[in-house]
This record gives structure tokens, C-alpha cells and sequence, in this order.
């Protein structure tokens, strides 16, 4: 409930550096990361705490966008596939096929924010399996000329990867009660 400008006054910056902080474009020092701490009435590890949360969620979203844009270019390369028995149209089909690659590696980047070796290694076990499921509905859709139906089929494989799968098995959460869910799962573990 304080504003940019108390904080400043409070911290003796300026309201644009407090804005910064905020957004993220910059970090605070230490001695104003202590008097925030101060300020905000939470320890310093808190406070940065947060912040790394803040990083983990940005994170988690690029892989969900990551993951949700391959699913629209797979189907978009499955339609144009369909197009092509029609009429012939091998463009349409190198752009989507061009696009599902930059999504595919995109995802593969995105296995790298997992700083845990094994947990990685089971998360891209996890990813391959999921995207050749994709790509069989996919296959399935052409074949079976399904079309929309085939669509929603692969809609809701995303969404049981991401809302169900990721968490469970992938230690992925994309919003901050997810995180904590995971942490706690992790002490919970530990502690055993």
C-alpha cells in the first residue's frame, strides 16, 4: 500500500529508481536492499526471495508460452499438410514446418532452467514423450481428416500437460501459490 514516492522519500531515491526496482531493469544496492527490508518490515533473503520468485514465474510462463505456441504451429503444419492434398501449396507448409522448429527449440531451451541434472534429464524425457503424443494426434487428425475435433484434442493435451503434468512431475509452476506448493513439496521430501 506504499506508494513509489514514500518508498523513495523513505530510502532517499528517487521515485523513477524505485520504478526500476519494481520493474526490474534495475537492482537495488545492499544498503537499500537492507533499509527496503526495514522499510517492508521482512529480512533481506525474504525480500530477495521474492524477487527470485518473481524470475521463476517469468520462466515458467516462456516455457508455458513456449509449449502453447508449438501446439498452434503443429496444427497449423497438420492443416497445411491437409491444404497440400488439395492444392499444392509446399510455402505455407515450409513457413509452419519453420515455425514448429523454433517452438520445438525453444522448449529445449527452456529444459535449461532447471538447475537440477537428473530433474532436467526427466523433464526432457517428460517433453519428448508429450510432443511425440502431439504429434499423434496430429497424425491422427490428418489421417482421420478430423479438423476441429483434432484441435481440441490437442488443446486439451496442452492443458493436461501444463496444469497437471508440469506440476506433478516437472517441478514447473507458473504463478506464485504454485511455487510455494512446490517448495513445500521439496521440504516435505526432504524431511522424510
Amino acid at each position: 500500500k506504499l506508494s513509489q514516492g514514500y518508498v523513495a522519500d523513505q530510502l532517499g531515491v528517487s521515485r523513477q529508481a524505485v520504478s526500476k526496482w519494481e520493474s526490474g531493469q534495475t537492482e537495488p544496492t545492499a544498503e537499500n536492499l537492507a533499509e527496503l527490508a526495514a522499510l517492508f518490515e521482512v529480512s533481506i533473503a525474504e525480500l530477495v526471495g521474492r524477487q527470485e520468485d518473481d524470475k521463476l514465474i517469468l520462466h515458467m510462463n516462456l516455457t508455458n508460452i513456449a509449449i502453447a505456441v508449438q501446439v498452434g504451429e503443429l496444427h497449423a503444419c497438420t492443416n497445411a499438410l491437409a491444404a497440400m492434398e488439395r492444392a499444392a501449396d509446399p510455402l505455407r507448409l515450409s513457413v509452419n514446418l519453420g515455425a514448429l522448429l523454433l517452438c520445438s527449440l525453444w522448449m529445449v531451451r527452456n529444459l535449461f532452467y532447471e538447475k537440477d541434472p537428473e530433474q532436467r534429464r526427466k523433464n526432457a524425457r517428460i517433453e519428448l514423450l508429450y510432443c511425440l503424443v502431439q504429434l499423434s494426434v496430429a497424425f491422427l487428425t490428418l489421417r482421420w481428416k478430423l479438423g476441429l475435433v483434432g484441435f481440441l484434442v490437442h488443446v486439451a493435451v496442452l492443458f493436461v500437460y501444463l496444469y497437471d503434468i508440469n506440476p506433478r512431475w516437472m517441478n514447473r509452476a507458473f504463478s506464485k501459490k504454485g511455487i510455494a506448493r512446490l517448495r513445500e513439496k521439496k521440504e516435505k521430501n526432504g524431511s522424510m
